[in-house]
């Protein structure tokens, strides 16, 4: 019988595997254990409104009071030292042990940090929570000069909100191309013009070497002799899955908590669900996605299986982001094999959904300010729906039509 849950990280995923448990009427004790002193609160909005000082908190997860109304023991504001996988227990560094039937890994990532001459000097930030996000808006003053380093979704989200509010803005990119990992070649390269076309400076094939200052950074230098003054840096090249825990629990990791699709890791009666866990993708990858909707849907999976409820889900990628303006959502991995067929123009206004097509069925889409589109799109790739790539070019055809073709050839 499961008398006591504990999970590890009060975020998205540790919050909505709570939830789900008490939706599934599991009625024994839940601790709910995390670092810092709040409850799970939307990490996207750290790059865009709570940045831009349009709401002065960014939004809760869940109603902070449910969790007393759903009767969760909260542990927050503590650190956890280790796991004793041998005596189902998580010890605390205030020298208390919580027991556990079951043990539930959702302890996000950290942002990954430069290990170059410099990286010391006050002024340089990263965006992982909300005390960066307040730091980082402190420093954002009209006029000032913000440097990015890294030109990801969250780099290019913090581009966009800090022109907006009057900085002067460069990104540094080291790759040929922002975006290239989560939204391709091409749409990577419309974003840049976007971005571009705001006011933000960006430069590509730069690799940051060092910092330069005297107690506070006031320049960032490339490795091909680029210099380029900054009162502010911004240090965006990804995250690492905060494993050290299960490592140290001699729990299997390979960049985060190697699990099942049901969330299972190598050891008995602990799961794992969020950016923390290597999770298996339908691809037939294992790794970390850092996607909100993938941590939720995890986190209810993992949650089902504690109560001995095993459905796998292998994951597909699914994410969004707001940069210059738009709304671009993703699933699937856009850069791979196959035929790529273009639904609309972007550059004429128009919504524009990009699918990745391989053998006559959809793996991947990227919609630009397509919001009604890309439901159907996702379905298309979770199903494997047979396509015609000529009818998805068609932006006068509707998408659901290939759903009901499909439902009648079930019938």
């Amino acid at each position: 019988m499961i008398k006591s849950i504990v999970i590890i990280g009060a975020g998205l995923a540790g919050a909505t595997a709570t939830r789900y448990l008490r939706a599934q009427g599991y009625q024994g004790k839940i601790h709910l254990v995390g670092e810092e002193l709040h409850v799970a609160y939307d990490r996207p909005s750290l790059s865009k409104d709570t940045l831009s000082g349009k709401v002065v908190e960014p939004p809760a997860i869940l109603d902070p009071c449910w969790y007393a109304s759903a009767d969760i023991d909260l542990h927050l504001g503590v650190r956890v030292t280790g796991i004793d996988v041998v005596n189902h227990q998580v010890l605390f560094e205030s020298g208390d042990i919580l027991a556990y039937d079951r043990l539930l890994l959702a302890t996000g990532a950290r942002a990954r940090r430069m290990a170059i001459t410099g990286s010391e000097l006050a002024g340089i930030h990263t965006l992982r929570d909300r005390a960066d996000s307040q730091a980082l808006r402190q420093a954002l003053e009209p006029g000032q000069s913000l440097v990015i380093v890294g030109g990801g979704l969250i780099g290019c989200e913090v581009a966009t909100t800090a022109i907006n509010a009057g900085a002067h803005v460069t990104v540094l990119e080291a790759g040929d191309e922002l975006l290239l990992r989560v939204l391709g070649r091409s749409t990577g390269a419309w974003c840049r013009n976007e971005l571009e076309r705001l006011g933000v400076r960006v430069e590509l094939n730069a690799q940051a070497a060092h910092f330069e200052g005297e107690g506070h950074v006031h320049a960032v230098v490339c490795a091909d002799g680029r210099r380029i003054a900054a009162g502010t840096v911004l240090v965006s090249i990804g995250a690492e899955p905060a494993d050290e825990l299960a490592r140290a629990a001699g729990i299997a990791c390979e960049r985060g908590v190697v699990v099942d699709a049901t969330g299972a890791s190598s050891c008995p009666a602990v799961f794992a669900a969020g950016d923390v866990a290597a999770w298996p993708l339908r691809s037939g990858e294992l790794r970390s996605l850092e996607t909100y909707l993938n941590s939720h849907m995890q986190a209810e999976t993992a949650a089902a299986a504690m109560l001995g409820k095993s459905i796998p889900a292998l994951q597909v990628p699914t994410s969004w982001t707001e940069i210059a303006g738009h709304r671009i959502q993703m699933v699937g991995d856009i850069e791979g094999p196959g035929e790529v067929v273009l639904r609309g123009n972007v550059e004429n206004g128009q919504p524009l959904v990009q699918f990745r097509v391989l053998d006559g069925r959809v793996e991947a889409a990227t919609a630009i300010n397509a919001p009604e589109d890309f439901p159907v799109a996702t379905r298309l790739v979770a199903d494997h729906i047979p396509v015609s790539a000529t009818k998805l070019q068609d932006a006068s055809s509707n998408l659901r039509d290939f759903m009901k073709a499909k439902a009648e050839r079930c019938e």
